[in-house]
């Protein structure tokens, strides 16, 4: 079953957008149907407060474990304590620690926000457009092969997903989207006039070179690539020496001097030493 939690923000995307207008009946089936509409309800509520004067929200990006990123909230580091009453709440009642995160996109700037951590200590990230030089907005292809469909079978199915990747004064944001997600971004590139203005590139910007190498999930990820293909060179480079070895060649021949294989008659036992077959008796 899909997380509930992007899917109540795309019904407040369509809130924003004009879309749909919610009456209280149906806000009210909505509650019978799910708790996480309603909580975000009560969660948007406590974030307004912290809108700066003047300031809109224009729309959300929900994002999750499932479907983003989940290096810095799944496994030890997604991993928390929710001590506030409300936090503790949302803990038991959605059993999420820091995977639903939520990012607020309004007419100033961008804020980041993981749910049980404003819940907890009213902490989010700020991003304002004015202190973003540029954004790296890529998209990426990847294929799959689909064994639901009823054929004989799988069928070949492409999707696609994005990277996105900024630097706000001394606050980086790097994020997995998924072609949703991609979506609902670039539908923001278009609509925020202070995003439009704000150079999108096709590679990763920062101010400190010391950033550019610790802080670049891209560059991990190619350099984690490349290491993944060297350990499978080497080890099929290692498994064809093992094999030379067997016959009497290559620096692994020794391995082999003394294995030998029991023969037809009795204890009689064949290998290979040197190229060349020999007999072991014992």
């Amino acid at each position: 079953m899909r997380n509930p939690f992007k899917k109540a923000f795309w019904q407040l995307n369509d809130e924003l957008a004009g879309k749909q207008d919610l009456s209280t009946q149906d806000k009210k089936r909505l509650f019978e149907q799910t708790k996480m509409y309603i909580f975000l309800q009560d969660f948007l509520k406590k974030l307004t407060p912290y809108l700066e004067e003047g300031e809109v929200i224009q729309a959300y990006l929900p994002m999750t474990n499932q479907e983003n990123t989940a290096v810095a909230t799944g496994g030890v580091m997604g991993m928390a304590y929710a001590r506030e009453p409300e936090a503790r709440a949302y803990v038991e009642n959605f059993h999420d620690v820091r995977g639903n995160r939520l990012l607020v996109f309004t007419n100033q700037r961008m804020l980041f926000v993981v749910i049980v951590e404003f819940l907890e200590e009213r902490l989010f990230y700020s991003y304002p457009y004015d202190s973003i030089q540029s954004i790296l907005f890529k998209k990426h292809k990847i294929g799959y092969f689909d064994w639901s469909a009823a054929t004989i079978g799988a069928i070949r199915k492409q999707t696609h997903y994005y990277t996105l990747d900024f630097q706000a004064g001394d606050h980086i944001f790097t994020e997995m989207l998924a072609e949703d997600d991609g979506v609902i971004f670039q539908r923001q590139l278009e609509t925020i006039p202070a995003l439009k203005g704000i150079l999108l590139g096709e590679k990763v910007q920062r101010e400190r070179k010391f950033d550019l190498i610790f802080s670049n999930a891209s560059l991990q990820l190619k350099l984690l690539y490349g290491l993944s293909i060297l350990l499978v060179l080497f080890l099929v480079l290692y498994v064809i020496l093992l094999v030379l070895g067997a016959f009497g060649w290559g620096p692994q021949k020794d391995l082999f001097a003394s294995v030998c294989w029991r023969g037809l008659s009795g204890m009689v036992l064949h290998g290979l030493q040197g190229g060349a077959f020999f007999d072991c008796f014992i």
